[in-house]
């Protein structure tokens, strides 16, 4: 479970990221099967384990956990991994069984380094131990990558000092009013920041949205806001109104096949807040409400850029970011060659409804729901009869909980997406 490590959000990681990894550590969980040893930053409660092994149908006693003692305890970076403290635990607990395959969120070059004491081989690892993955998770390389596919992108470039951000600024603000500027291996849109001549709601994809008025532009110190110690890269892109925000997931499997994992809508609301300068991501819909041409479209494009990571050398999870633009035009934003965030939601869904679920039902995941606690939320929606019930196929599952903010992350399965619309109000609105 190793989110959040310097190859993903930068070198100088924030509390807020400290907390966000803690949390994807939780969640994570649920990918576990029987017999399963879990690497966490953090101890994972015995109650969310008991609870995941009765709700998939497994005995959560026979999971192990490893939780590295160290200073940076919520990040599972390469040299905790390799410490020699973590690798002996490993190789303990490992020798009790004979067949074994690794799983990583992000597959860095400690991974394949760890695999290698372990004695456990896996396809990619000589690319990883390059730090080939890295290429894969920086929007400045997926630009140059995407190019090379023809994927449709929004007009932009790379700039990587304050005269190149303002002349790309100039050059893009022109088409649509609005421009974006991304920190290169910023996540989940904290290091972007969207530019617009008139005055705006909060848009989407960025932490910020801003009215300017173009000849004050200050590059120097935009330049200086956005970048940070360990990133001095931007990506500056014209901003695209998007009809539909959604994603394609796929596994690049050992033997070089692709296998489409997963699509799904991401969610965002406005805050109630009306300071607050982003939108409030909430959730997953899965799958994406894409027409069929839409769909088809969409993948025909992303399958290639997926070719291309796979002929590079990369094998393991993929997630591919787009919009359909008001105007109907598809973009592609980004890639990011890790665990996704309906990763989770989609391994609960085959797991609890078969792996053709996406024809009879619809997940869609909601956070920041106002809980004190794991077994609080359980306890709520068992009294009042939506917790998930196996023979109806439907319900509400408590995914984890950030006890410090009081809020819980769950899972909604319903048979359409009225349903599930509706299920998600009861949860927010009491």
């Amino acid at each position: 479970m190793n989110a959040g490590t310097p190859q993903m959000s930068g070198a100088h990681l924030t509390k807020a990221q400290r907390s966000l990894a803690a949390s994807s550590a939780h969640r994570s969980a649920w990918f576990a099967q029987e017999g399963d040893l879990i690497v966490s930053p953090v101890a994972i409660p015995a109650d969310l384990l008991s609870f995941i092994g009765a709700t998939l149908d497994f005995d959560a006693s026979r999971l192990r956990l490893v939780v590295p003692a160290s200073r940076q305890s919520t990040i599972l970076d390469d040299c905790t991994l390799l410490s020699q403290p973590v690798v002996e635990r490993l190789k303990r607990h490992i020798r009790q069984k004979s067949a074994w395959r690794l799983h990583p969120c992000y597959f860095t070059e400690g991974v394949a380094r760890l695999a290698a004491q372990l004695g456990i081989s896996k396809t990619g690892d000589d690319f990883a131990l390059q730090r080939g993955p890295d290429l894969l998770n920086r929007k400045s390389h997926f630009r140059q990558l995407a190019t090379s596919v023809a994927l449709p992108l929004p007009h932009g470039c790379v700039a990587t000092d304050p005269n190149g951000l303002f002349k790309a600024v100039t050059a893009f603000k022109s088409e649509t009013g609005r421009v974006i500027v991304k920190l290169d291996n910023g996540a989940g849109g904290v290091g972007n920041v969207i530019l617009t001549r008139s005055k705006s709601d909060p848009l989407p994809g960025a932490r910020d949205t801003r009215m300017i008025s173009w000849p004050s532009l200050d590059p120097d110190a935009l330049y200086s806001e956005i970048t940070t110690a360990s990133c001095k890269t931007l990506v500056v892109e014209s901003y695209h109104l998007a009809r539909s925000l959604f994603y394609l997931e796929y596994e690049i499997q050992d033997d070089a096949s692709i296998a489409f994992i997963n699509s799904g809508n991401i969610r965002l609301r406005k805050s109630t807040d009306r300071s607050e300068r982003a939108l409030t991501w909430t959730g997953l819909e899965l799958p994406s409400d894409l027409e069929n041409e839409q769909w088809l479209t969409a993948q025909e494009h992303a399958y290639r850029f997926v070719a291309l990571a796979r002929d590079l050398g990369y094998r393991g999870m993929i997630n591919i970011d787009a919009i359909f633009t008001k105007e109907g035009r598809l973009l592609f934003n980004e890639a990011n060659g890790r665990w996704g965030g309906g990763s989770v939601l989609h391994n609960i869904a085959i797991r609890l409804l078969g792996f053709d679920y996406s024809s009879r039902n619809v997940v869609l995941s909601v956070r920041n729901v106002r809980s004190p606690s794991f077994q609080a939320a359980h306890d709520r929606f068992f009294k009042e009869g939506f917790l998930f019930d196996r023979t109806r196929k439907a319900g509400v599952i408590p995914l984890a909980a950030d006890e410090e903010a009081g809020t819980v992350e769950c899972v909604v399965i319903a048979p359409n997406r009225t349903a599930a619309h509706d299920q998600q109000h009861r949860l927010l609105s009491s």
